[in-house]
């Protein structure tokens, strides 16, 4: 839906009409034509979808009811909001309880039924700020321990992540992929920085930005705040496996992420990784990320995750994990 803003004269308009999308970039207003995205149904999109779906309908069923609905009519109303076109707008009691409840589900929180006592957004953290490490393949998260959601079980600052850019690259508006939420804790000793693992793969070079967002208990769910962009500092970690095996998993592993707290790394072509498996404290290495029942993989008990690994049938071999970073 377009929204225009009219004066003597249309001044502004943002949105789609018919076949025309009207926005607005730093060289001014402009036109172009209306192109339907391609849905590509990912993993992630379609649990935002089914989360969406999931409290639209509880804003219907019990326990929700007309006195929970009407507060959270009273704390929309509350809330100043800005649209495309900077104007100050109004979401509904329906609208506010989908954007909090959305936010605290995906940072790991519980749903929120009574609408918000309080009325206001929380604050932003302009202490926020984030560093990146290719050698440990983790974010380090600085933010403001004092704040009041820091003392607060059920509260989280959540914190998105873009996809890492190219060291030239001055601006970046998205898309953002949640990282992860960090709790408040009501004994108060949470600290600052804390380490969370990162959605994308760091890459020594990279420039990434990262935005946060502070979430109280009760669903109040601040405006994203944006940390300055920076390099990923660090040498990407990386494996070689060498022998003669069956199946032919030698060749060189590159960091890839974080699985139970510990980096894995895939083969540069992707078809096999080496992964560590909090069950029985040992590292594998397997066709897929996380499987332990495949038939013809190798393993190795405890770490550190170089040295020689153990064939189960009916794979063959003897592999040797090296450190070539």
């Amino acid at each position: 839906m377009a929204q225009v803003k009219y004066g003597g004269g249309i001044i502004q308009a943002s949105g789609s009409i018919a076949g025309n999308t009207f926005a607005r970039n730093r060289f001014g207003n402009y036109i172009r034509a209306r192109t339907k995205p391609v849905n590509p149904r990912s993993f992630r999109q379609t649990g935002a979808r089914i989360v969406v779906m999931y409290l639209a309908e509880q804003w219907r069923e019990s326990p929700m009811d007309d006195a929970k609905r009407l507060a959270w009519e009273t704390y929309a109303k509350g809330v100043n909001w800005l649209n495309k076109l900077g104007e100050t707008v109004k979401l509904t009691g329906y609208n506010m309880f989908i954007r909090s409840n959305a936010a605290l589900l995906a940072a790991g929180g519980t749903l929120v039924i009574n609408g918000p006592p309080d009325i206001g957004l929380p604050p932003g953290d302009t202490a926020f700020a984030v560093t990146f490490n290719a050698t440990t393949q983790k974010i380090s998260v600085t933010f403001t321990p004092t704040f009041d959601w820091c003392k607060e079980t059920g509260a989280y600052l959540t914190v998105e992540m873009g996809m890492p850019q190219n060291p030239t690259r001055t601006y970046f508006g998205g898309p953002w992929r949640i990282a992860a939420g960090i709790p408040g804790v009501d004994a108060g000793d949470l600290t600052s920085p804390q380490l969370i693992d990162p959605p994308y793969t760091l890459t020594p070079g990279q420039k990434v930005w990262c935005r946060g967002r502070i979430i109280r208990k009760d669903a109040r769910c601040s405006t994203p705040f944006t940390a300055d962009p920076v390099l990923v500092t660090g040498a990407l970690y990386k494996l070689n496996v060498a022998d003669t095996l069956s199946p032919t998993m030698e060749g060189d592993y590159i960091a890839a992420g974080t699985l139970a707290a510990k980096t894995y790394y895939e083969r540069s072509d992707g078809l096999y990784f080496i992964w560590w498996n909090d069950d029985d404290e040992s590292w594998y290495i397997t066709p897929t990320l996380g499987a332990t029942n495949e038939l013809g993989h190798f393993t190795k008990a405890g770490d550190p995750v170089t040295g020689e690994y153990v064939a189960v049938l009916p794979a063959t071999g003897t592999p040797t994990v090296t450190d070539i970073s």
